[in-house]
């Protein structure tokens, strides 16, 4: 059975010089998919953005990232900034840092970094490509 780690963390939605926007945004984990963690923006904004926890986590303490998501944390290390990207443009999202390292952590207790493979089903995996 899948365990699920979740927080509630208040984001900022960069728009624009001296403007944006407060996004309340479910941070989620999944022990049955151990290598991700949803962003999701709710009904509302009706996104769910799945990272990598690895990019996530290094993404507290230096930039990372190729294609659609780059994460860095700010020069004062209190905030981590989120660009996910898509055909349509760029969204910039400004996260505090203590809270989602707080939840990286939690993710890290339910499954230990490095052991992430040891909770997929392989074989399952396995049969559902080869019955598609």
């Amino acid at each position: 059975m899948s365990e699920v780690v979740a927080a509630q963390l208040r984001m900022r939605l960069i728009t624009g010089e001296a403007r944006g926007r407060d996004l309340d945004v479910e941070c989620r984990y999944e022990t049955g998919d151990p290598f991700a963690v949803r962003l999701d923006f709710g009904a509302d904004e009706g996104a769910v953005w799945v990272l990598a926890r690895d990019l996530l986590a290094a993404g507290l303490h230096g930039p990372v990232g190729d294609g659609d998501v780059h994460i860095e944390p700010s020069a004062t290390g209190t905030h981590v900034f989120i660009a996910l990207g898509c055909r349509t443009g760029v969204a910039l999202l400004n996260a505090p840092a203590r809270p989602l390292a707080r939840f990286l952590r939690a993710t890290a207790r339910a499954v230990p970094v490095g052991a992430e493979s040891d909770r997929i089903d392989w074989d399952r995996c396995i049969r559902d490509l080869l019955s598609a």
